[in-house]
């Protein structure tokens, strides 16, 4: 998928760290990568959000803005709430938020008399307004939306979700991704992919892995914890998989080729090597 890197706001490029003595007076933040998105995002810290901090350190936070149990057009109300809406200085600058997956539709996909169900279309519309908040483009925000992964329904609890209605969801957001020409990491295609499904699969009209009329997959047993929540080899799979995304698709924001915000220590202790 082709896509249209985001440029870097003048205001935030104009003074570096490099430009600037170890002892300047400006104020230094650091920019930022969101983990935006409701529970599977909330627990992501022991391995997702913690590995990209090391493969980021020195030169992004990586914040964890995950919201349990939220859906996505409840995450665009928060959004409005947490994410900047002043743009980023030299002088007074807010942390510029540079990177923000975007990770809802587990809850959304609740059948129809869940609370947390969503129509489908508005479901959609969420995540449009999601990657259209005007705080994104004020901080040349890069978004990544995240497909919502399959569901394991020998494991789940109750007949809120189940696999087919999920995949349904999981096939719209893609279409937003699609349609709005963002990078994507589509959970969903990688978790059932792994377990062994294959497009020949869905042509021929073979069950889903995961539901009941499948046999159990002990793939999806071994990267969901409950049926609907991560393990922590799926976690490992999401931040692999995030990171091989970056590199083929956005390598301008990956660790190597973003700057430190605070420069060398040979350059602080004026070590001339």
């Amino acid at each position: 998928m082709s896509h249209s890197p985001s440029q870097s706001l003048t205001t935030n490029t104009s003074v570096t760290p490099h430009q600037q003595a170890p002892n300047s007076l400006l104020p230094k933040t650091y920019p930022q990568f969101i983990l935006f998105g409701d529970s599977i995002t909330q627990g992501a810290s022991h391995i997702l959000q913690s590995s990209l901090a090391a493969w980021y350190s020195r030169r992004l936070d990586v914040i964890n803005r995950g919201f349990s149990g939220y859906t996505a057009p409840a995450g665009y109300s928060t959004l409005e709430q947490f994410f900047p809406l002043i743009p980023p200085t030299p002088i007074t600058p807010p942390p510029r938020v540079q990177l923000m997956t975007v990770f809802f539709g587990a809850n959304d996909a609740c059948v129809a008399g869940s609370p947390q169900h969503v129509p489908l279309e508005t479901y959609k519309a969420a995540l449009r307004n999601i990657v259209a908040y005007p705080g994104l483009k004020l901080h040349a925000t890069q978004p990544i939306l995240v497909v919502p992964p399959p569901v394991d329904e020998y494991q789940l609890v109750g007949p809120d979700r189940n696999a087919a209605t999920t995949a349904v969801y999981a096939a719209a957001c893609r279409d937003v991704a699609a349609e709005l020409n963002v990078p994507v990491l589509d959970l969903w295609t990688v978790f059932m992919t792994k377990a062994g499904w294959t497009p020949d699969d869905a042509a021929q009209g073979r069950p889903l892995v995961g539901s009941r009329d499948a046999p159990r997959s002990e793939v999806l047993d071994g990267l969901l914890s409950d049926g609907l929540h991560f393990t922590p080899d799926g976690y490992q799979l999401v931040f692999e998989q995030l990171v091989a995304l970056l590199v083929a698709e956005l390598p301008h924001l990956t660790p190597e080729n973003l700057p430190m915000v605070f420069p060398d220590w040979k350059f602080v202790l004026g070590v001339d090597v």
